[in-house]
């Protein structure tokens, strides 16, 4: 059993992993006129949007039914997490998040282990927020008692429950101006990869001190705007997660210098993929670092696939199933850079550099089917 202590030290060397992710120059935010860069970052920003339609509409005969949006949702748990945890955690996970929705100081749990595990390594990845709001229990050694364990709040309760509904808001507002909800899981992934690509910073000061801070998270990527590979990456897999596609993270070592470095990973009709959306940040909306496979991944930056570990920064504390990516089908796409899709024709527009006219070409790549 893992005490306080040692999950800690799991979450630190999670983070501590992660300074070798170097992300070269990150790009400036892109132009909010081409980009969802302006997304709505409180709850009154949405409600006077709504407002605006609910008026109009009232005003205007025949009107058509309001687009379907994304809403949060508390509860997310990808199957990687499940597949390297068990279900009995993600089970107990749900519990934790319903209690603390509930202002509860108690979720059911059935043992020590489980709950060190549930408190230490799921929020980070299924409800960022949660790691600024609520702690472990006064006794670390053995916190559950009659099937229980212990909530601890590190604020008001009432002061949790406004930064939970903050942060909710936050989220639908990012899913909402970067996706619609009819895209395939496919076209949210590449969606959210622009977004990224065009929005968030990478934290060059914290990436030579993480090893110090407590405060790196996927939380302070999305408030802030800035962060090093293991906020970025943990940040877009929880999102992709909002948006009902299974996603976690995958860390590894470069093979030249030992660096470390976190991603996400996807799984899209049934296939496993690499997505970079830190690298990303330097080499604007690059294709190289989306739907990557084993060996791609391996291209990029030399981090060697036996290395791999899925979600948990203990690997032989959980074993895993085969997480294989073996699914090259996206590398016509891996030599170009983004231009835009069209999902109503399921294409991918995109140049690429054509070394014999020394140019860059149009090029498309028909998604069907994706």
């Amino acid at each position: 059993m893992k005490k306080k202590l040692s999950i800690i030290l799991c979450l630190v060397l999670a983070l501590s992993l992660l300074s070798g992710c170097g992300a070269g120059n990150p790009v400036n935010n892109a132009d909010p006129g081409n980009s969802a860069v302006n997304v709505a970052n409180s709850a009154e920003t949405a409600n006077a949007a709504n407002a605006a339609e609910q008026g109009n509409s009232a005003n205007t005969a025949n009107t058509e039914p309001a687009p379907a949006r994304f809403v949060f949702q508390p509860k997310v748990c990808s199957s990687y997490q499940e597949g390297v945890f068990g279900k009995t955690m993600c089970e107990a996970w749900y519990k934790l998040v319903d209690a603390v929705m509930a202002g509860e100081d108690i979720f059911a749990c059935p043992d020590d282990d489980t709950y060190n595990w549930v408190m230490g390594q799921f929020p980070g990845h299924s409800f960022p927020v949660l790691s600024d709001l609520i702690d472990y229990g006064e006794d670390r050694d053995h916190p559950i008692k009659d099937g229980v364990g212990p909530i601890t709040y590190k604020v008001p309760k009432d002061v949790a429950a406004n930064r939970i509904q903050e942060f909710a808001a936050l989220v639908e507002g990012i899913l909402n101006a970067t996706m619609r909800t009819d895209y395939s899981d496919l076209e949210k992934a590449l969606a959210l990869y622009r977004f990224f690509s065009d929005t968030y910073t990478y934290d060059y000061d914290a990436a030579d001190d993480n090893a110090f801070r407590d405060d790196l998270s996927a939380y302070r990527l999305l408030t802030q705007r800035l962060g090093i590979c293991g906020e970025i990456s943990s940040a877009y897999s929880y999102l992709l997660q909002q948006a009902g596609v299974d996603a976690s993270t995958n860390s590894g070592h470069r093979g030249y210098d030992g660096a470390s470095h976190q991603w996400s990973f996807v799984r899209i009709n049934g296939s496993n993929f690499h997505i970079d959306p830190t690298y990303v940040l330097n080499n604007k909306n690059a294709l190289c670092y989306f739907m990557m496979d084993d060996a791609q991944r391996e291209a990029m930056d030399d981090y060697d696939r036996t290395d791999f570990v899925p979600t948990s920064c203990y690997a032989q504390d959980h074993p895993y199933p085969d997480f294989s990516a073996d699914d090259a089908a996206f590398r016509e796409l891996w030599d170009g850079r983004l231009i835009s899709f069209d999902p109503e024709r399921n294409i991918i527009y995109y140049e690429s550099y054509d070394w014999d006219t020394g140019s860059y070409v149009y090029r498309e790549f028909d998604y069907t089917g994706w």
